[in-house]
């Protein structure tokens, strides 16, 4: 596989969860840390995009990457929206500008169990397309998936328009549809599309990594009894453009 930059997205409101989704903690790092770190396992360069710094740190930016961060993932890769409030679509902009590299992946910071083989598997794919994006329960999923830098043209474009949902810009694009199938070689449980984006969701991610991580039965990934409460119990839900 060539060499591919990384984008994760972390410009989303949260409002469902109630505070900053890609600060709650997540084992020893917080749920930005976690994607940035498989993401890096993938891609030598990730870049983070935010709306706003002050969103995400209320003082340095640079405070919202992981401690402890990969070599190749240097201090001060953080990229803001040149379009904020626009969703997701200014945040892939934006990444999409800084990339050197002729395709990146991109991934949705509530996306904590994003498999590194499943990202590795869309960058190959991409070859020849402008994307490859996932299909997951017969819904499209662009914010995980792999795109040509010069998909950038093409987003702004649309963001000049006064924005518009991810499938506006795929509309535009040569994509590859990659099915479950296909991306069930690299994620055999399609947990890579599990999102994060209520309280019930933040609890059975942390309890899926727990498993994932074979620990002992009574034992907590730290930062677990920090979810906060929710009334009512959600299920987990594939990204929606």
């Amino acid at each position: 596989m060539r060499a591919v930059t990384g984008i994760v997205l972390a410009g989303g409101r949260s409002r469902r969860m109630g505070r900053p989704k890609a600060l709650l903690p997540f084992g020893d790092t917080t749920l930005l840390g976690r994607v940035v770190r498989r993401v890096a396992e993938v891609c030598p360069r990730v870049l983070v995009v935010v709306r706003d710094p002050a969103v995400l740190s209320g003082e340095d930016d640079r405070a919202v990457l992981p401690a402890g961060r990969p070599a190749g993932l240097p201090a001060g890769e953080v990229v803001v929206d040149r379009f904020p409030g626009l969703g997701p679509l200014s945040g892939l902009h934006a990444g999409l500008l800084a990339t050197e590299t002729h395709t990146a992946v991109c991934v949705a910071c509530d996306l904590p169990l994003v498999k590194p083989a499943l990202l590795r598997l869309l960058a190959d794919l991409a070859a020849g397309h402008d994307a490859a994006v996932p299909v997951v329960g017969g819904r499209s999923q662009p914010v995980c998936a792999a795109y040509h830098r010069s998909v950038a043209d093409a987003a702004a474009e649309v963001l000049a328009q006064g924005g518009g949902a991810m499938r506006d810009l795929l509309g535009r694009l040569r994509v590859r549809l990659v099915e479950e199938a296909d991306l069930r070689r690299a994620d055999p449980d399609l947990v890579s599309f599990l999102d994060v984006n209520t309280p019930a969701d933040y609890r059975e991610a942390l309890a899926r990594a727990q498993r994932e991580a074979d620990l002992p039965g009574g034992a907590e990934i730290p930062g677990a009894g920090d979810a906060p409460e929710s009334g009512a119990r959600g299920t987990s839900r594939s990204n929606p453009l």
